[in-house]
């Protein structure tokens, strides 16, 4: 056999050399149709046309001195019917978000690739005629030995057609043209409109770079179908399947976000996108088979993890825009919370079908593949090192980077990174234009907060200096302490009025009363930073006056991803001893690490729906506002001053509530189930409007002097994108007010942000401020989103750049900022 094998290996390598030069001028002849070629570069291609025909000519007179098999005729046939299918899957994802993007067109999908059939029957044509001349003709018969296809020659053959298939695929041209030399050559050296000398050297590398890559993939692809027709566990099989799931789940994962429209018109996806991401899930599925080393087990749980987790990011991004990101892997312990998702009748369903799938699993489990993928152990470890250091490498091209910028010429990543810097844009939209994999890659390498250009100990201690000052001046004119008073925080859950949706009618106002409190108290509107979500960020911003709009576009989730790094956490319960500090919130506790948070911060009490002897009733599907504002009224200690963080529960997704029977809302352009879910959730304001109405009641029967700040968090997740295309902003603008028991003005705040909280507060209870409030006073008069940043005043600027520089100090930075930047002088 090794003799055999070593005799042809001379045809192997002309073949592959041949293959080469077929594959040479049919990849030209595609990425040209982007560009005009000047006239040397046609001389080129017209010399390339003739070495092809010439390549075709060798290539079908060494195919003569082989005997066909029919059955090889078959197993092409096959391979090219299963390359359609995945070249037309293919075309699909990267399709996903083009609008204009036929599904059954199959002839512009080029598919079918007509120049490479022409090319192959061209060679059989030849080689069954070559073949006819050297029998026929006495001088040529006999004069060299026939050849059978035995089983490796076959497969050889195989693959080369298969990478001919691949290399010249209509997509592979965008590949090409997308590379990052390619791209300078654009814009640097020649102009775009023209296909110039460069380009075609460039291509011509690019061609030896994929072809010499891509050899040995399709050879590994050839044999692992193989080893799956005779049912037989191999790490080719295993290495073929990595990446047809690759393939799979790059399409569900990203169609699970929903069909979306182009970037500027042009891009479905951004160069690279999906070639990284098959990349790390191949990398990731390979990994789970040389862990396990079985095959049927093995693809088993890669489709049960992969199907679970596009399912459960397709839920995300239905209720709240946002994929499913590194921070909420906390979710996966917190089954209960995450089941209040889902329909009952869905888990019983798949309950069924999931035990099902088991029994079926194990009866296969004893035919379907048996026997170990890899039997050495030093192979698997030697695999699984090489694994870990392309992600390790990849880790640090991210970690490495230099103004958000990756090293260049690094395949596929460093166009993807750079070509276009849409990280502003937030994760939901680099998600589906970057792919998932990049965002998860890049939120876990990239840091929570850029250093600012003018960073130092010494600005710091200057806006130390600043504000000091600063506040000395505002304590001149201010009488009270807040700490001498009691100041309840509410987060109410998605209250938003909905009568500011365009289109949305209803059939009384739900919180009448509500309404009644903002004609008299500081009132008006506030910035979410999200839709549909974000109720930890929201409560972190109110509770520290750090906003979210300085922090990387890239983090999530500032409890589990900022808090733990920062070094000092500037609250507004800091104010208050640590007995007075009471926090409530009627769900997990650990939902986003509070119970963590709330120890830290030394809250005396956090009353959750782990908490023993309470009384809550809930109101439709959730814990009722009126039993979360009773447990308020049950831990107020009349003779004590005391901070209360509350979040409430009532108005979170599911929506279900019977009364008012006669409250409904409506807009022409709902689904029936949208309009369903506006009713009930209208419903739902009515008796939070209720509930608010008569806690208020009931705190100004005390006597003591007692401040509420009320604010919804965001908007419910239930309306649909087209009501907010007229009005962008009213997607992220919910409710707020500031009410006292006692008689204070009312202030003039139209918009203000969840960080601008704490320094309102101070300010409508007339009470003294640290230089860090201080601080926070100037950017809610001066620099607060109530003011679009080129309206700025040069001032302005200049306190919104003291606030990103002692925001970084305490999130990212050295911690030069003292503690007496927090302190208030108490009388």
């Amino acid at each position: 056999m090794k003799k055999f094998l070593k005799k042809l290996s001379p045809v192997v390598l002309v073949t592959t050399f041949l293959f080469l030069l077929i594959n040479h001028f049919l990849l030209h002849s595609l990425v040209i149709s982007y560009q005009k070629p000047v006239e040397n570069v046609k001389t080129f291609l017209l010399v390339s046309q003739l070495i092809y025909y010439a390549a075709i000519l060798v290539l079908a007179f060494i195919f003569s001195y082989f005997k066909f098999h029919w059955k090889f005729l078959i197993k092409l046939l096959l391979m090219y019917i299963a390359y359609c299918c995945v070249a037309y899957f293919i075309d699909m994802t990267l399709n996903i978000n083009n609008n204009k993007y036929k599904l059954w067109n199959f002839s512009k999908a080029g598919i079918f690739q007509e120049q490479v059939l022409f090319t192959l029957a061209l060679v059989g044509i030849l080689a069954v005629l070559i073949y006819y001349l050297r029998t026929k003709v006495k001088f040529l018969a006999n004069k060299a030995p026939q050849l059978v296809f035995n089983e490796g020659i076959d497969y050889f053959f195989l693959s080369q057609i298969l990478l001919t298939l691949i290399l010249t695929n209509r997509n592979m041209r965008g590949v090409v043209a997308n590379t990052e030399l390619f791209l300078q050559l654009n814009h640097r050296i020649t102009p775009s409109s023209s296909y110039g000398n460069n380009h075609f050297f460039l291509v011509t590398g690019i061609i030896l770079y994929i072809s010499f890559l891509w050899t040995g993939i399709s050879y590994f692809l050839v044999k692992g179908a193989r080893d799956f027709v005779k049912n037989r566990s191999s790490y080719l099989l295993a290495i073929s399947t990595s990446l047809f799931l690759a393939l799979v789940f790059n399409f569900s994962i990203q169609l699970s976000m929903g069909k979306g429209v182009p970037f500027l018109e042009r891009y479905p996806i951004l160069p690279g996108a999906m070639s990284f991401q098959i990349i790390v899930l191949f990398l990731l599925f390979l990994t789970i088979y040389l862990i396990i080393n079985q095959f049927w087990i093995a693809t088993n749980l890669i489709l049960v993890i992969g199907g679970i987790f596009t399912y459960a990011n397709s839920i995300k991004y239905n209720m709240r825009g946002e994929p499913i990101l590194p921070s909420d892997l906390s979710w996966i312990f917190k089954a209960d919370s995450l089941l209040g998702y889902i329909d009952s009748s869905f888990i019983w369903y798949t309950t069924v079908a999931l035990v099902l799938l088991f029994i079926l699993f194990f009866v296969l489990k004893r035919f379907l593949f048996v026997g170990k993928i890899i039997t050495s152990v030093k192979m698997r470890i030697t695999c699984l090192v090489i694994i870990a250091f392309i992600f390790s490498s990849l880790f640090g091209l991210f970690l490495d980077k230099k103004d958000g910028k990756i090293s260049d010429n690094i395949p596929i990543v460093s166009v993807l990174n750079n070509f276009q810097d849409i990280t502003w844009l937030g994760n939901a939209s680099n998600a589906r234009y970057r792919s998932l994999a990049f965002v998860w890659i890049n939120q876990m390498t990239t840091e929570v907060m850029e250093r600012p250009d003018n960073y130092s100990q010494k600005r710091i201690k200057e806006i130390e200096e600043k504000y000091l000052k600063l506040s000395q001046e505002i304590n001149q004119n201010r009488s009270e302490f807040l700490n001498e008073q009691t100041v309840i925080y509410v987060l109410s859950e998605s209250f938003s009025d909905p009568a500011r949706v365009e289109g949305v009618e209803l059939t009384q106002d739900p919180i009448p009363n509500i309404h009644q409190i903002k004609e008299q108290a500081t009132s008006g509107l506030m910035k979410s930073d999200g839709y549909g979500g974000g109720t930890a960020n929201m409560e972190f911003q109110t509770l520290t006056g750090l906003p979210f709009y300085n922090m990387s576009q890239s983090v999530s989730v500032l409890y589990t991803e900022v808090f733990p790094k920062m070094k000092y956490v500037p609250t507004i319960s800091n104010l208050f001893k640590s007995k007075d500090r009471i926090a409530i919130h009627l769900a997990n506790p650990s939902n986003y690490s509070r119970n963590y948070v709330y120890d830290y911060l030394k809250f005396d009490r956090f009353i959750s729906t782990d908490t023993k002897n309470i009384d809550v009733q809930n109101e439709g599907i959730s814990p009722s506002d009126a039993s979360t504002y009773r447990l308020i009224l049950d831990n107020i200690d009349k003779g004590r001053s005391q901070f209360f963080s509350v979040m409430t529960m009532q108005n979170h997704a599911p929506w279900l509530e019977d009364n008012p029977e006669n409250l409904e809302g409506s807009a022409d352009d709902f689904t029936s189930d949208q309009n369903s879910k506006l009713t009930f959730y209208s419903r739902l304001l009515y008796q939070t409007d209720l509930a608010t109405k008569d806690l208020l009641e009931n705190l100004s029967k005390i006597d003591k002097k007692i401040t509420v700040v009320f604010y919804g968090d965001h908007l419910p997740g239930l309306y649909p994108s087209s009501a907010f295309l007229n009005n962008p902003d009213s997607q992220y603008l919910t409710d707020y007010f500031i009410w006292s028991n006692y008689e204070r003005p009312k202030l003039d705040y139209p918009v203000v942000n969840s960080s601008d909280f704490s320094a309102l507060v101070l300010e409508q209870t007339n009470s003294k401020v640290s230089p860090y409030y201080a601080l926070l006073t100037e950017v809610l008069h001066k620099a607060s989103v109530d003011k679009a940043q080129s309206e700025f005043s040069p001032e302005a600027r200049e306190v919104a750049e003291d606030l990103k520089l002692v925001e970084y100090d305490i999130v990212s930075g050295r911690g030069y900022l003292s503690k007496n930047f927090f302190k208030l002088v108490n009388n």
